[in-house]
């Protein structure tokens, strides 16, 4: 029986220092029918040059935009040139354990059409190499009304292990590449959160690298727009509007805990307080902390 095609999109913008590392875990794949799409997005850097060295490989193609144009606009063309029955995300600086998609596409295929992405846990490496923590994503609820009020209150997906089926985005459209605060992949997930059920893969698959280049210093502003584009989409989706109020409580408080984490005192109590305050949401957050830490 003929195995279906993965395809694989991978933007790449001044990559050198990451792209053979990612290449080849795909090569690494014990799932062999993979198509991995390279666009380069208006490099500066060798990242051409190291991409020239993997093209002897027909599954691996090469595409560039006209000049830089976003990773929501560089994701949208690759899969636009795509082939496959799947669509699996993959940044340039992160890679994927050997069985990633051999597990998934097998978990996918066994699964009916209402299920339109299948995802899992991923580990946590940091570029001073001191610290890797594994990342346990939260587990989809079992219907597609209580999953979107969860999507709503949280991103419950790291890109990297997604694994979407094609026609799911032929249904609900693209990455939106008017976006451009980071959102754009939650942005989708809550989209498909609308229409689809999700699979979880209570395994680490992937391996995300942060360090400088990738990390994001304005955790505060990516807050407050998660927020807006939840709320936009409760409006939507004509929802209970109380939602608001436990969606707002639920961001306060993680950015809270991750200020008290970089040791911002008066910020992290502030933002933790503002949770309690707005919802009761942010007291079952505080409970969950207390018993994770005793």
């Amino acid at each position: 029986m003929k195995e279906d095609l993965v395809s694989i999109i991978m933007p790449v913008y001044n990559g050198e220092d990451f792209l053979d590392r990612s290449i080849k875990s795909v090569l690494r794949q014990t799932y062999q029918n993979w198509e991995l799409l390279l666009i380069d997005d208006g490099s500066e850097d060798d990242s051409a040059r190291i991409i020239e060295r993997y093209l002897e490989d027909d599954r691996i193609k090469f595409l560039k935009n006209d000049s830089n144009s976003g990773i929501s606009a560089t994701r949208n063309k690759g899969i636009n040139n795509s082939n496959g029955e799947y669509i699996a995300l993959l940044d340039q600086d992160d890679e994927w354990f050997a069985d990633k998609l051999q597990k998934q596409v097998k978990a996918l295929n066994g699964l009916g059409y209402d299920y339109g992405l299948i995802y899992s846990n991923l580990e946590v490496r940091f570029d001073n190499g001191d610290v890797t923590e594994r990342k346990k994503e939260i587990e989809p609820e079992p219907t597609i009304i209580e999953n979107l009020e969860l999507m709503l209150l949280r991103n419950l997906i790291s890109s990297p292990t997604v694994l979407i089926r094609k026609e799911v985005l032929d249904d609900v459209g693209l990455f939106d590449d008017s976006i451009k605060w980071g959102g754009d992949d939650y942005d989708l997930w809550i989209r498909i959160a609308h229409k689809y059920k999700f699979f979880y893969i209570d395994e680490v698959l992937c391996i995300r690298h942060e360090h400088q280049k990738n990390y994001s210093a304005d955790k505060k502003r990516m807050m407050l727009r998660t927020i807006e584009l939840a709320e936009k989409y409760i409006r939507e989706f004509g929802l209970n509007p109380d939602i608001k109020k436990r969606l707002r409580s639920n961001h306060y408080y993680r950015f809270g805990i991750e200020s008290l984490k970089k040791r911002q005192v008066l910020t992290g109590i502030s933002y933790i307080l503002r949770s309690i305050f707005v919802s009761k949401q942010g007291i079952k957050e505080l409970g969950k902390t207390i018993r994770n830490r005793f």
